[in-house]
Protein backbone atom coordinates (compact mmCIF):
# COMPACT_ATOMS: atom_id res chain seq x y z
CA UNK A 1 0.00 0.00 0.00
CA UNK A 2 2.86 2.18 0.88
CA UNK A 3 4.50 1.77 -2.30
CA UNK A 4 1.24 2.08 -4.38
CA UNK A 5 0.67 5.89 -2.91
CA UNK A 6 4.69 6.56 -3.49
CA UNK A 7 3.87 5.78 -7.24
CA UNK A 8 1.38 7.61 -7.04
CA UNK A 9 2.98 10.93 -5.37
CA UNK A 10 5.15 10.31 -8.35
CA UNK A 11 3.16 10.33 -10.94
CA UNK A 12 1.41 13.07 -9.65
CA UNK A 13 4.76 15.07 -9.27
CA UNK A 14 5.50 14.73 -12.95
CA UNK A 15 2.50 15.31 -14.25
CA UNK A 16 2.63 18.84 -12.47
CA UNK A 17 5.89 19.72 -13.59
CA UNK A 18 4.75 18.74 -17.12
CA UNK A 19 1.76 21.16 -17.02
CA UNK A 20 4.21 24.31 -15.95
CA UNK A 21 5.95 23.47 -18.82
CA UNK A 22 3.32 23.46 -21.33
CA UNK A 23 2.24 26.31 -19.45
CA UNK A 24 5.13 28.07 -19.95
CA UNK A 25 5.45 27.34 -23.52
CA UNK A 26 1.70 28.62 -24.01
CA UNK A 27 2.81 31.62 -22.04
CA UNK A 28 5.86 32.45 -23.90
CA UNK A 29 3.47 31.97 -27.14
CA UNK A 30 0.75 34.44 -25.76
CA UNK A 31 3.76 36.81 -24.79
CA UNK A 32 5.15 36.65 -28.43
CA UNK A 33 1.90 37.30 -29.97
CA UNK A 34 0.51 39.86 -27.86
CA UNK A 35 3.53 41.75 -26.30
CA UNK A 36 6.63 41.38 -28.16
CA UNK A 37 5.65 40.71 -31.70
CA UNK A 38 6.80 42.98 -33.30
CA UNK A 39 10.06 43.37 -31.05
CA UNK A 40 10.49 39.23 -32.29
CA UNK A 41 9.86 40.52 -36.04
CA UNK A 42 12.54 43.08 -35.88
CA UNK A 43 15.23 40.55 -34.37
CA UNK A 44 14.03 37.96 -37.17
CA UNK A 45 14.25 40.30 -40.11
CA UNK A 46 17.78 41.78 -38.53
CA UNK A 47 19.13 38.11 -39.88
CA UNK A 48 18.24 38.78 -43.15
CA UNK A 49 20.37 41.62 -45.15
CA UNK A 50 17.76 41.81 -47.76
CA UNK A 51 14.56 42.42 -45.42
CA UNK A 52 13.55 45.22 -43.59
CA UNK A 53 10.60 46.03 -41.90
CA UNK A 54 8.78 49.90 -42.79
CA UNK A 55 5.64 51.43 -41.13
CA UNK A 56 3.62 53.50 -43.45
CA UNK A 57 0.93 56.21 -41.99
CA UNK A 58 -2.50 55.17 -43.02
CA UNK A 59 -5.11 57.99 -44.39
CA UNK A 60 -6.20 60.56 -42.30
CA UNK A 61 -9.33 61.75 -42.03
CA UNK A 62 -10.23 65.48 -42.69
CA UNK A 63 -11.02 68.20 -40.40
CA UNK A 64 -13.33 71.00 -41.72
CA UNK A 65 -15.25 74.30 -40.09
CA UNK A 66 -18.53 74.35 -39.35
CA UNK A 67 -19.88 75.18 -43.14
CA UNK A 68 -17.94 71.80 -44.25
CA UNK A 69 -15.12 74.08 -45.14
CA UNK A 70 -11.71 71.94 -45.41
CA UNK A 71 -9.22 72.99 -42.55
CA UNK A 72 -7.03 69.77 -42.79
CA UNK A 73 -6.46 67.17 -45.33
CA UNK A 74 -4.69 64.17 -46.16
CA UNK A 75 -3.60 63.85 -49.87
CA UNK A 76 -1.91 61.04 -52.03
CA UNK A 77 1.60 61.15 -52.38
CA UNK A 78 4.47 58.40 -52.75
CA UNK A 79 8.17 57.78 -51.27
CA UNK A 80 10.99 56.34 -52.85
CA UNK A 81 13.19 53.73 -51.24
CA UNK A 82 16.60 51.80 -51.65
CA UNK A 83 18.58 49.06 -50.67
CA UNK A 84 22.13 50.61 -51.05
CA UNK A 85 24.11 47.64 -51.56
CA UNK A 86 21.67 46.45 -54.46
CA UNK A 87 21.72 49.86 -56.01
CA UNK A 88 23.15 50.27 -59.68
CA UNK A 89 24.35 53.08 -61.47
CA UNK A 90 23.80 55.31 -58.42
CA UNK A 91 25.26 58.60 -59.92
CA UNK A 92 23.26 58.28 -62.95
CA UNK A 93 20.00 57.79 -60.40
CA UNK A 94 21.26 60.45 -57.96
CA UNK A 95 21.35 62.87 -61.19
CA UNK A 96 17.95 62.16 -62.86
CA UNK A 97 16.15 61.91 -59.12
CA UNK A 98 17.63 65.37 -58.41
CA UNK A 99 16.40 67.04 -61.58
CA UNK A 100 12.59 65.70 -60.57
CA UNK A 101 12.48 66.02 -56.92
CA UNK A 102 14.52 69.48 -56.69
CA UNK A 103 16.83 68.01 -53.90
CA UNK A 104 20.08 68.18 -54.01
CA UNK A 105 21.89 65.50 -56.60
CA UNK A 106 25.27 64.77 -53.60
CA UNK A 107 21.97 63.97 -50.49
CA UNK A 108 20.89 61.39 -52.77
CA UNK A 109 23.98 59.86 -53.78
CA UNK A 110 25.19 60.19 -50.09
CA UNK A 111 22.21 57.94 -49.05
CA UNK A 112 22.41 55.68 -51.64
CA UNK A 113 26.25 54.99 -50.60
CA UNK A 114 25.90 54.18 -47.25
CA UNK A 115 26.19 51.05 -45.59
CA UNK A 116 22.82 50.82 -44.39
CA UNK A 117 20.49 48.08 -45.48
CA UNK A 118 17.36 50.52 -46.22
CA UNK A 119 16.99 54.11 -46.64
CA UNK A 120 14.21 56.64 -48.00
CA UNK A 121 15.49 58.62 -50.53
CA UNK A 122 12.49 61.20 -51.10
CA UNK A 123 9.57 61.21 -48.67
CA UNK A 124 5.79 62.15 -49.45
CA UNK A 125 6.58 63.57 -53.17
CA UNK A 126 4.15 64.98 -55.37
CA UNK A 127 1.79 61.47 -57.03
CA UNK A 128 2.00 63.15 -60.74
CA UNK A 129 5.96 62.51 -60.77
CA UNK A 130 5.18 58.77 -61.02
CA UNK A 131 5.43 57.93 -64.20
CA UNK A 132 8.93 59.80 -64.59
CA UNK A 133 10.21 57.97 -61.41
CA UNK A 134 9.22 54.43 -62.81
CA UNK A 135 11.02 55.33 -66.13
CA UNK A 136 14.22 56.25 -63.86
CA UNK A 137 14.39 52.89 -61.82
CA UNK A 138 13.96 50.58 -65.05
CA UNK A 139 16.38 53.01 -67.00
CA UNK A 140 18.44 52.55 -64.56
CA UNK A 141 18.16 48.88 -63.85
CA UNK A 142 17.08 49.16 -60.81
CA UNK A 143 13.97 47.92 -60.48
CA UNK A 144 14.77 45.46 -57.61
CA UNK A 145 16.78 47.45 -55.17
CA UNK A 146 14.75 50.79 -55.53
CA UNK A 147 11.28 50.90 -54.58
CA UNK A 148 7.98 53.00 -54.93
CA UNK A 149 5.64 53.24 -51.76
CA UNK A 150 2.17 55.05 -51.59
CA UNK A 151 1.15 57.05 -48.78
CA UNK A 152 -0.75 60.18 -47.03
CA UNK A 153 1.02 64.04 -46.54
CA UNK A 154 -1.37 66.04 -44.07
CA UNK A 155 -2.57 69.37 -46.12
CA UNK A 156 -3.67 72.88 -44.92
CA UNK A 157 -5.64 74.00 -47.84
CA UNK A 158 -5.61 77.70 -45.82
CA UNK A 159 -2.09 77.88 -45.18
CA UNK A 160 -1.59 79.91 -41.76
CA UNK A 161 -5.23 80.12 -41.07
CA UNK A 162 -5.92 78.93 -37.81
CA UNK A 163 -2.57 77.79 -37.41
CA UNK A 164 -2.09 77.61 -33.94
CA UNK A 165 -5.07 76.17 -33.38
CA UNK A 166 -4.58 73.66 -35.97
CA UNK A 167 -1.95 71.88 -35.08
CA UNK A 168 0.40 69.90 -37.63
CA UNK A 169 1.22 66.26 -38.21
CA UNK A 170 4.15 64.80 -37.94
CA UNK A 171 6.01 62.26 -40.24
CA UNK A 172 4.88 59.26 -38.61
CA UNK A 173 1.51 60.27 -39.37
CA UNK A 174 0.38 61.69 -35.92
CA UNK A 175 -0.78 64.84 -35.22
CA UNK A 176 1.46 66.52 -32.81
CA UNK A 177 0.09 69.83 -31.27
CA UNK A 178 -3.26 71.80 -31.31
CA UNK A 179 -6.60 69.80 -32.61
CA UNK A 180 -4.35 67.10 -34.34
CA UNK A 181 -3.20 66.26 -31.43
CA UNK A 182 -6.54 66.07 -29.87
CA UNK A 183 -8.04 63.94 -32.33
CA UNK A 184 -5.66 61.70 -32.63
CA UNK A 185 -7.61 58.96 -30.54
CA UNK A 186 -10.29 59.94 -32.70
CA UNK A 187 -8.48 59.06 -35.63
CA UNK A 188 -7.63 55.79 -34.18
CA UNK A 189 -3.88 56.79 -33.44
CA UNK A 190 -3.01 52.80 -32.47
CA UNK A 191 -3.62 52.23 -36.19
CA UNK A 192 -2.31 55.21 -38.17
CA UNK A 193 0.16 53.18 -39.76
CA UNK A 194 0.48 49.39 -41.67
CA UNK A 195 3.61 47.32 -41.55
CA UNK A 196 5.26 46.00 -44.34
CA UNK A 197 7.95 43.65 -45.23
CA UNK A 198 10.19 45.06 -47.81
CA UNK A 199 12.97 43.12 -50.23
CA UNK A 200 14.73 43.64 -53.23
CA UNK A 201 13.71 39.66 -54.21
CA UNK A 202 10.02 39.81 -52.45
CA UNK A 203 9.05 43.15 -53.28
CA UNK A 204 6.81 44.96 -50.41
CA UNK A 205 4.50 42.49 -48.71
CA UNK A 206 1.72 43.51 -46.26
CA UNK A 207 1.91 41.94 -42.54
CA UNK A 208 -1.51 43.87 -41.58
CA UNK A 209 -4.51 43.78 -43.54
CA UNK A 210 -5.10 47.28 -45.38
CA UNK A 211 -8.45 48.32 -45.17
CA UNK A 212 -10.32 50.78 -47.53
CA UNK A 213 -8.46 53.95 -46.88
CA UNK A 214 -10.51 56.51 -48.29
CA UNK A 215 -13.45 54.76 -45.69
CA UNK A 216 -12.43 57.54 -43.20
CA UNK A 217 -13.76 59.48 -40.74
CA UNK A 218 -14.19 63.60 -40.49
CA UNK A 219 -14.33 66.48 -37.82
CA UNK A 220 -16.46 69.10 -38.06
CA UNK A 221 -15.44 71.70 -35.65
CA UNK A 222 -17.18 74.81 -34.42
CA UNK A 223 -14.41 76.90 -36.13
CA UNK A 224 -16.32 79.29 -38.96
CA UNK A 225 -13.44 79.82 -41.70
CA UNK A 226 -15.11 82.97 -42.40
CA UNK A 227 -14.76 84.62 -39.24
CA UNK A 228 -11.44 83.10 -38.43
CA UNK A 229 -10.67 85.48 -41.66
CA UNK A 230 -11.67 88.55 -40.30
CA UNK A 231 -9.67 87.97 -36.89
CA UNK A 232 -6.35 87.21 -38.76
CA UNK A 233 -7.03 90.42 -40.71
CA UNK A 234 -7.46 92.49 -37.20
CA UNK A 235 -4.46 90.72 -35.73
CA UNK A 236 -2.15 91.71 -38.45
CA UNK A 237 -3.64 95.31 -38.16
CA UNK A 238 -2.44 95.48 -34.57
CA UNK A 239 0.68 94.10 -35.13
CA UNK A 240 1.35 96.80 -37.68
CA UNK A 241 0.53 99.10 -35.75
CA UNK A 242 1.98 98.26 -32.24
CA UNK A 243 4.66 95.79 -33.19
CA UNK A 244 3.81 94.01 -30.09
CA UNK A 245 5.49 90.58 -28.95
CA UNK A 246 2.45 88.32 -29.04
CA UNK A 247 -1.14 88.97 -29.77
CA UNK A 248 -4.56 87.02 -28.92
CA UNK A 249 -8.12 87.03 -30.32
CA UNK A 250 -11.16 84.81 -29.91
CA UNK A 251 -14.32 85.05 -30.61
CA UNK A 252 -17.03 82.56 -28.85
CA UNK A 253 -21.01 81.96 -29.31
CA UNK A 254 -22.28 83.33 -25.56
CA UNK A 255 -24.94 80.72 -25.62
CA UNK A 256 -23.33 77.48 -26.91
CA UNK A 257 -19.68 78.21 -26.21
CA UNK A 258 -18.39 77.77 -29.60
CA UNK A 259 -15.04 78.84 -30.75
CA UNK A 260 -15.88 80.69 -33.82
CA UNK A 261 -12.75 81.86 -34.57
CA UNK A 262 -9.15 81.81 -32.37
CA UNK A 263 -6.18 83.24 -33.53
CA UNK A 264 -2.54 84.57 -32.30
CA UNK A 265 0.38 86.05 -33.44
CA UNK A 266 3.72 84.39 -34.00
CA UNK A 267 1.54 81.85 -35.89
CA UNK A 268 3.11 79.91 -38.76
CA UNK A 269 2.37 77.47 -41.61
CA UNK A 270 1.86 74.15 -41.03
CA UNK A 271 2.46 72.43 -44.09
CA UNK A 272 6.16 73.80 -43.30
CA UNK A 273 5.95 73.25 -39.42
CA UNK A 274 9.72 72.01 -39.39
CA UNK A 275 10.65 75.70 -40.74
CA UNK A 276 9.52 77.56 -37.81
CA UNK A 277 10.83 78.04 -34.40
CA UNK A 278 8.61 76.30 -31.52
CA UNK A 279 7.24 79.80 -29.78
CA UNK A 280 5.54 80.57 -33.19
CA UNK A 281 3.74 77.23 -32.98
CA UNK A 282 2.00 78.08 -29.18
CA UNK A 283 -1.72 78.52 -28.89
CA UNK A 284 -0.70 82.16 -26.91
CA UNK A 285 -4.68 82.38 -26.36
CA UNK A 286 -4.42 79.38 -24.03
CA UNK A 287 -1.41 78.71 -23.09
CA UNK A 288 -0.12 82.37 -21.74
CA UNK A 289 -1.59 83.53 -18.76
CA UNK A 290 -1.96 87.24 -17.51
CA UNK A 291 -3.10 89.36 -15.15
CA UNK A 292 -6.58 90.40 -15.82
CA UNK A 293 -6.61 93.80 -14.55
CA UNK A 294 -9.56 95.58 -14.79
CA UNK A 295 -11.69 93.10 -16.53
CA UNK A 296 -12.11 91.74 -13.07
CA UNK A 297 -13.67 94.64 -11.62
CA UNK A 298 -17.49 94.02 -12.68
CA UNK A 299 -16.98 90.28 -10.72
CA UNK A 300 -16.16 92.00 -7.71
CA UNK A 301 -18.28 94.85 -7.40
CA UNK A 302 -21.44 92.96 -8.99
CA UNK A 303 -20.57 90.56 -5.71
CA UNK A 304 -20.72 93.34 -3.35
CA UNK A 305 -24.25 94.42 -4.51
CA UNK A 306 -25.43 90.96 -4.44
CA UNK A 307 -24.55 90.40 -1.04
CA UNK A 308 -25.84 93.47 -0.07
CA UNK A 309 -23.12 94.83 1.34
CA UNK A 310 -24.45 98.29 -0.42
CA UNK A 311 -26.82 99.66 -2.35
CA UNK A 312 -26.32 101.35 -5.87
CA UNK A 313 -26.46 104.90 -4.94
CA UNK A 314 -23.62 104.19 -2.37
CA UNK A 315 -20.72 106.75 -2.44
CA UNK A 316 -17.15 106.36 -2.37
CA UNK A 317 -14.45 108.65 -1.56
CA UNK A 318 -11.76 107.84 -4.31
CA UNK A 319 -9.01 110.42 -2.40
CA UNK A 320 -8.32 111.93 -5.27
CA UNK A 321 -6.84 109.36 -7.12
CA UNK A 322 -4.92 107.40 -4.56
CA UNK A 323 -5.10 104.79 -1.29
CA UNK A 324 -3.16 102.71 0.61
CA UNK A 325 -3.73 98.85 0.84
CA UNK A 326 -1.69 96.50 2.81
CA UNK A 327 1.59 98.76 2.49
CA UNK A 328 0.91 99.44 -1.59
CA UNK A 329 0.12 102.72 -3.06
CA UNK A 330 -3.27 102.10 -5.35
CA UNK A 331 -3.65 104.65 -8.08
CA UNK A 332 -5.83 105.76 -10.41
CA UNK A 333 -4.71 107.32 -13.62
CA UNK A 334 -7.13 110.81 -13.11
CA UNK A 335 -7.86 111.78 -9.76
CA UNK A 336 -11.32 111.32 -8.36
CA UNK A 337 -13.14 112.17 -5.58
CA UNK A 338 -16.45 111.32 -4.37
CA UNK A 339 -18.11 108.56 -7.08
CA UNK A 340 -20.97 106.39 -7.06
CA UNK A 341 -20.81 102.91 -7.45
CA UNK A 342 -21.90 102.65 -11.31
CA UNK A 343 -19.13 105.72 -11.96
CA UNK A 344 -16.63 103.55 -10.27
CA UNK A 345 -17.14 100.72 -12.88
CA UNK A 346 -17.37 103.19 -16.10
CA UNK A 347 -14.44 105.06 -15.28
CA UNK A 348 -12.14 102.12 -13.87
CA UNK A 349 -11.62 103.32 -10.43
CA UNK A 350 -8.52 101.18 -8.85
CA UNK A 351 -9.31 102.80 -5.98
CA UNK A 352 -12.54 102.83 -5.81
CA UNK A 353 -13.04 99.39 -6.64
CA UNK A 354 -10.54 98.51 -3.80
CA UNK A 355 -12.39 100.59 -1.36
CA UNK A 356 -15.71 98.61 -2.36
CA UNK A 357 -13.79 94.77 -2.19
CA UNK A 358 -13.18 95.43 1.35
CA UNK A 359 -16.60 94.19 1.92
CA UNK A 360 -16.09 90.65 0.75
CA UNK A 361 -15.01 88.20 2.73
CA UNK A 362 -12.68 85.05 1.85
CA UNK A 363 -15.87 83.12 1.33
CA UNK A 364 -17.71 85.73 -1.10
CA UNK A 365 -14.21 85.81 -3.41
CA UNK A 366 -13.46 81.90 -3.83
CA UNK A 367 -17.34 81.45 -4.49
CA UNK A 368 -17.04 83.96 -7.50
CA UNK A 369 -13.76 82.05 -8.93
CA UNK A 370 -15.62 78.95 -8.13
CA UNK A 371 -18.51 80.31 -10.53
CA UNK A 372 -16.63 81.59 -13.27
CA UNK A 373 -14.50 78.74 -13.44
CA UNK A 374 -11.08 80.03 -12.57
CA UNK A 375 -10.26 77.19 -10.62
CA UNK A 376 -9.31 74.94 -13.57
CA UNK A 377 -9.00 74.69 -17.45
CA UNK A 378 -11.31 74.03 -19.56
CA UNK A 379 -9.36 71.30 -21.48
CA UNK A 380 -10.36 71.46 -24.53
CA UNK A 381 -7.78 72.81 -26.34
CA UNK A 382 -3.78 70.83 -25.54
CA UNK A 383 -1.50 73.16 -23.82
CA UNK A 384 -4.48 75.36 -21.63
CA UNK A 385 -2.91 76.70 -18.71
CA UNK A 386 -4.59 76.95 -15.65
CA UNK A 387 -5.69 80.20 -14.08
CA UNK A 388 -3.10 80.78 -10.88
CA UNK A 389 -5.30 82.40 -7.67
CA UNK A 390 -3.57 83.46 -4.33
CA UNK A 391 -4.81 82.31 -1.16
CA UNK A 392 -7.61 84.39 -0.28
CA UNK A 393 -6.93 83.87 3.76
CA UNK A 394 -4.95 86.87 3.16
CA UNK A 395 -7.25 90.20 3.01
CA UNK A 396 -4.73 91.81 0.53
CA UNK A 397 -5.21 89.18 -2.19
CA UNK A 398 -8.89 90.45 -2.02
CA UNK A 399 -8.26 93.77 -2.53
CA UNK A 400 -5.71 93.23 -4.89
CA UNK A 401 -7.60 90.66 -7.07
CA UNK A 402 -10.33 93.48 -7.31
CA UNK A 403 -8.37 95.29 -9.87
CA UNK A 404 -6.87 92.17 -11.57
CA UNK A 405 -3.21 92.22 -9.68
CA UNK A 406 -1.67 89.05 -8.20
CA UNK A 407 -3.89 86.48 -9.85
CA UNK A 408 -3.25 85.37 -14.05
CA UNK A 409 -5.86 83.39 -16.52
CA UNK A 410 -5.54 82.60 -19.91
CA UNK A 411 -8.06 84.68 -22.52
CA UNK A 412 -10.10 82.04 -23.37
CA UNK A 413 -11.06 81.56 -19.33
CA UNK A 414 -10.91 85.48 -19.52
CA UNK A 415 -13.75 85.25 -22.42
CA UNK A 416 -16.02 83.05 -21.17
CA UNK A 417 -16.21 84.73 -17.40
CA UNK A 418 -16.88 87.61 -19.12
CA UNK A 419 -20.19 85.74 -21.35
CA UNK A 420 -21.57 84.58 -17.76
CA UNK A 421 -22.27 88.97 -17.71
CA UNK A 422 -24.24 88.28 -20.52
CA UNK A 423 -25.90 85.56 -19.96
CA UNK A 424 -25.68 84.33 -16.38
CA UNK A 425 -24.45 81.23 -17.41
CA UNK A 426 -20.74 79.69 -17.46
CA UNK A 427 -20.77 77.27 -20.89
CA UNK A 428 -18.50 75.18 -21.34
CA UNK A 429 -16.21 76.64 -24.67
CA UNK A 430 -16.43 73.73 -27.35
CA UNK A 431 -13.97 73.58 -30.71
CA UNK A 432 -15.49 70.06 -31.57
CA UNK A 433 -18.87 70.35 -33.42
CA UNK A 434 -19.44 66.46 -34.32
CA UNK A 435 -17.44 63.84 -35.67
CA UNK A 436 -18.59 61.19 -38.66
CA UNK A 437 -17.38 57.63 -38.34
CA UNK A 438 -16.28 55.55 -41.05
CA UNK A 439 -20.08 54.47 -41.23
CA UNK A 440 -21.47 57.91 -42.16
CA UNK A 441 -22.76 57.95 -37.89
CA UNK A 442 -22.66 61.64 -36.16
CA UNK A 443 -21.77 62.18 -32.77
CA UNK A 444 -22.49 65.92 -31.85
CA UNK A 445 -20.48 67.44 -29.07
CA UNK A 446 -23.08 69.02 -26.16
CA UNK A 447 -23.38 72.04 -24.73
CA UNK A 448 -22.65 71.89 -21.29
CA UNK A 449 -23.76 74.86 -19.22
CA UNK A 450 -21.16 74.48 -15.81
CA UNK A 451 -23.13 77.06 -13.75
CA UNK A 452 -26.50 79.08 -14.59
CA UNK A 453 -26.69 81.19 -11.75
CA UNK A 454 -23.87 84.29 -11.32
CA UNK A 455 -25.65 87.30 -9.46
CA UNK A 456 -29.13 88.01 -9.50
CA UNK A 457 -31.27 89.45 -12.19
CA UNK A 458 -31.53 93.19 -10.13
CA UNK A 459 -27.84 92.83 -10.33
CA UNK A 460 -26.98 91.10 -13.75
CA UNK A 461 -29.50 94.36 -14.93
CA UNK A 462 -26.94 96.39 -13.35
CA UNK A 463 -23.97 95.34 -14.63
CA UNK A 464 -25.56 95.05 -18.11
CA UNK A 465 -26.76 98.43 -18.16
CA UNK A 466 -22.85 100.04 -16.44
CA UNK A 467 -21.02 97.76 -18.92
CA UNK A 468 -22.61 99.53 -21.99
CA UNK A 469 -21.77 102.73 -20.66
CA UNK A 470 -18.11 101.48 -20.07
CA UNK A 471 -18.25 101.98 -23.87
CA UNK A 472 -20.63 104.53 -24.90
CA UNK A 473 -19.10 106.97 -22.17
CA UNK A 474 -16.28 105.43 -19.94
CA UNK A 475 -13.02 104.28 -20.73
CA UNK A 476 -13.97 102.07 -24.32
CA UNK A 477 -14.79 104.82 -26.13
CA UNK A 478 -12.68 103.75 -28.59
CA UNK A 479 -14.93 100.77 -28.71
CA UNK A 480 -18.65 102.28 -29.39
CA UNK A 481 -19.99 101.39 -32.72
CA UNK A 482 -22.64 103.67 -34.71
CA UNK A 483 -24.57 100.58 -35.55
CA UNK A 484 -24.57 98.20 -32.82
CA UNK A 485 -24.59 98.13 -29.15
CA UNK A 486 -21.37 96.81 -27.17
CA UNK A 487 -20.54 95.93 -23.31
CA UNK A 488 -17.23 95.31 -22.23
CA UNK A 489 -14.77 96.05 -20.29
CA UNK A 490 -10.90 97.66 -20.72
CA UNK A 491 -7.51 96.39 -19.47
CA UNK A 492 -4.18 97.41 -18.85
CA UNK A 493 -2.45 95.26 -17.22
CA UNK A 494 1.46 95.62 -15.87
CA UNK A 495 3.68 93.13 -16.14
CA UNK A 496 5.69 92.49 -12.67
CA UNK A 497 9.61 92.51 -13.45
CA UNK A 498 11.25 90.19 -11.51
CA UNK A 499 14.70 91.40 -11.88
CA UNK A 500 13.62 94.78 -10.01
CA UNK A 501 10.50 93.41 -7.88
CA UNK A 502 8.44 95.83 -9.39
CA UNK A 503 5.57 96.07 -12.11
CA UNK A 504 6.68 97.37 -15.33
CA UNK A 505 5.69 100.77 -16.78
CA UNK A 506 6.60 99.66 -20.23
CA UNK A 507 5.46 96.41 -20.53
CA UNK A 508 2.36 95.98 -20.64
CA UNK A 509 -0.42 93.45 -21.63
CA UNK A 510 -3.66 95.72 -23.18
CA UNK A 511 -6.45 94.12 -23.71
CA UNK A 512 -10.58 94.52 -24.23
CA UNK A 513 -12.85 92.02 -23.55
CA UNK A 514 -17.06 92.18 -24.71
CA UNK A 515 -20.28 90.83 -25.66
CA UNK A 516 -22.11 91.89 -28.49
CA UNK A 517 -24.78 92.55 -29.53
CA UNK A 518 -26.32 93.84 -26.20
CA UNK A 519 -29.40 93.86 -26.64
CA UNK A 520 -29.65 90.27 -27.59
CA UNK A 521 -26.22 88.88 -26.87
CA UNK A 522 -24.85 86.62 -28.98
CA UNK A 523 -21.49 86.91 -29.25
CA UNK A 524 -18.33 87.33 -26.77
CA UNK A 525 -14.74 88.05 -27.78
CA UNK A 526 -11.70 89.10 -26.51
CA UNK A 527 -8.41 90.86 -27.91
CA UNK A 528 -5.25 90.68 -25.77
CA UNK A 529 -2.26 92.68 -26.96
CA UNK A 530 0.84 91.48 -25.46
CA UNK A 531 4.20 94.34 -24.73
CA UNK A 532 2.75 97.02 -27.64
CA UNK A 533 4.96 99.26 -28.40
CA UNK A 534 4.43 102.97 -27.32
CA UNK A 535 2.10 104.55 -24.98
CA UNK A 536 -0.32 101.93 -25.27
CA UNK A 537 -3.80 101.46 -22.52
CA UNK A 538 -6.70 98.69 -23.54
CA UNK A 539 -8.55 101.81 -24.66
CA UNK A 540 -6.26 102.58 -27.64
CA UNK A 541 -4.12 99.27 -28.50
CA UNK A 542 -7.17 96.75 -28.00
CA UNK A 543 -10.66 98.79 -28.09
CA UNK A 544 -10.56 100.31 -31.13
CA UNK A 545 -9.93 96.90 -32.92
CA UNK A 546 -12.69 95.58 -30.92
CA UNK A 547 -15.36 98.06 -32.58
CA UNK A 548 -13.92 96.84 -35.95
CA UNK A 549 -14.57 93.24 -35.25
CA UNK A 550 -17.97 93.64 -33.91
CA UNK A 551 -18.89 95.73 -37.19
CA UNK A 552 -16.89 92.95 -39.56
CA UNK A 553 -18.99 89.60 -38.06
CA UNK A 554 -22.39 91.25 -37.44
CA UNK A 555 -21.93 91.91 -41.33
CA UNK A 556 -20.71 88.88 -41.95
CA UNK A 557 -23.55 87.22 -40.15
CA UNK A 558 -26.09 89.96 -41.34
CA UNK A 559 -27.47 90.69 -38.24
CA UNK A 560 -29.41 94.07 -38.17
CA UNK A 561 -28.07 97.35 -36.30
CA UNK A 562 -29.62 97.72 -32.89
CA UNK A 563 -28.15 101.11 -32.25
CA UNK A 564 -31.18 103.68 -33.75
CA UNK A 565 -32.96 102.95 -30.36
CA UNK A 566 -31.44 105.68 -28.04
CA UNK A 567 -32.56 103.19 -25.15
CA UNK A 568 -29.89 101.39 -22.97
CA UNK A 569 -31.32 97.81 -22.76
CA UNK A 570 -31.95 95.88 -19.82
CA UNK A 571 -30.41 91.87 -19.43
CA UNK A 572 -31.74 89.58 -21.62
CA UNK A 573 -29.97 86.37 -19.84
CA UNK A 574 -31.20 83.61 -17.99
CA UNK A 575 -31.28 83.16 -14.22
Amino acid sequence: MQEFKKENSKILLVSFFVFLGILAVFLKIAYIQLISREEYIQKVIERFPKLVLVEIPTYRGSIKDRNGNDLAVSIPTVSIFAFPRYVQNKEDLARRLSAALNLPEQDILKKLSTEKKFVWLARRIKKELLPYIRSVIIDTQNTRAVGIQEDFSRFYPNGHLASNLLGFVGEDGRGLEGLEFLLNPFFDEEKTKVKYLLSPDLGRIALEPVEDTFLSKEVYTTVDLGVQTILEDIRDEIVKTWKPKKVSIIIMDVKKGDILGLTTYPYYNPNDYQKYPPWSRRNYAVTDLFEPGSVMKPFFIGKVLDKGYIKENYGVDCGRGKTEAYGRLIRDVHPYGYLSVDQVLIKSSNVGTVKIAKFLSKKDVEDIMRKVHFYDAFKIIPGEAKPKLPDYSYPANILYSAIGQGLSTNLLNLCVAFGSLATGQIVKPRVVLYSVDNEGKKSYSQVDVLNSHLFSPSVMDWLHRNLIKVVEEGTAKAARSEYFTIAGKTGTSQKFDVKTGKYSREKVVAYFVGYFPATQPRFVAGISVDEPKGIAYGGSAAAPYFKELVERVASYYRLEPDKPKEIIPRFHGKE
